[in-house]
């Protein structure tokens, strides 16, 4: 049925369903079982950094009943594959599930999503993690590093990202280090009917500053629902006023995206740097090309 793997992974030997799920940018092999377990299969070499993310999904699962529970991981020498067992949420992703709700219902299922992933930040990076401040800079520097040499973006609109980026990034000194997501939006969410139920796809999962995971919301989160996005930063601060210092950590974080983005976005080819550099462009036009700590989207809805 699946070149024979299903007699070979423990929990798939045992199923009477089995589903493969092929949705989704990963490129680790995705069955459901008997609509109970989420089996993940992934290259052998890989096994040593993905049983860190499953012992932190069984960690984050004590924290927030929206993560699955991490029920087993093994390997198969025999087949080259290693494997986790998770316990399946069922529903579908945020991008298909909120193109059929209210604004309303949107901003309340961002407003959900918001407050669990506060949940989750409350897990700490492991000691002798490299201080936030530092290692975001080092690695912004190398992004900035390749940005000046690309030919295709104006200038002056690197010139001013720089000197954003410059000026602010002493924010992120004393920030916490804490667990990161580090993919939160629609397409990594799991909804049922009208409710939130799950948070999926770990693999990029990271330590650092917890606001750190609340800027792709918007670079992508903003394309599929302007609402859930509001939503999910009125959640995460708990529907209270938001401070200043929150606003400018997440503008700082949202310029140093679009240098990443400016970059990879050509390293994979022109249709992937013209997506790229559109949303890029969006962004820049939202924070008024950063004059303005809170994006316009934020600023014209909520």
């Amino acid at each position: 049925m699946f070149n024979g793997i299903e007699q070979e992974i423990p929990y798939m030997n045992e199923a009477s369903d089995i589903k493969r799920l092929t949705k989704g940018f990963s490129k680790d092999e995705k069955f459901v079982l008997d609509d109970k377990y989420l089996i993940r299969l992934f290259p052998l070499e890989d096994a040593k950094y993905r049983r860190n993310e499953f012992e932190t999904i069984r960690a984050l699962s004590s924290l927030s009943v929206f993560v699955p529970e991490a029920i087993e991981f093994g390997v198969q020498e025999k087949l080259g594959l290693a494997f986790m067992v998770l316990t399946y949420l069922p529903g579908c992703d945020g991008e298909e599930a909120l193109c059929s709700m209210t604004e309303r219902d949107q901003y309340l299922v961002g407003f959900q999503a918001g407050m669990e992933l506060k949940k989750l930040h409350e897990y700490p990076a492991p000691e002798g993690t490299v201080p936030w401040s530092v290692f975001k800079k080092r690695k912004n520097d190398r992004y900035i590093e390749e940005l000046i040499l690309l030919e295709d973006i104006d200038k002056e609109i690197i010139s001013n990202l720089i000197n954003y980026i410059r000026s602010n990034e002493y924010l992120m000194k004393g920030r916490p280090n804490r667990f990161q997501h580090d993919d939160f939006h629609p397409c990594n969410l799991i909804m049922e009917g009208m409710e939130f139920t799950g948070f999926i796809d770990f693999q990029r999962m990271d330590w650092g500053d917890p606001l750190h995971d609340l800027q792709k919301l918007g670079f992508f989160g903003v394309k599929v629902s302007v609402p859930f996005s509001i939503g999910a930063i009125d959640g995460y601060n708990g529907g209270e006023k938001i401070s200043e210092e929150f606003w400018r950590l997440f503008a700082l974080y949202s310029a140093m995206h679009v240098v990443s983005a400016f970059v990879w976005g050509k390293k994979m080819g022109e249709e992937q740097f013209e997506l790229l550099y559109n949303y890029s462009m969006d962004v820049l036009r939202d924070h008024d090309d950063f004059r303005e700590s809170i994006p316009r989207w934020y600023r014209e809805m909520s």
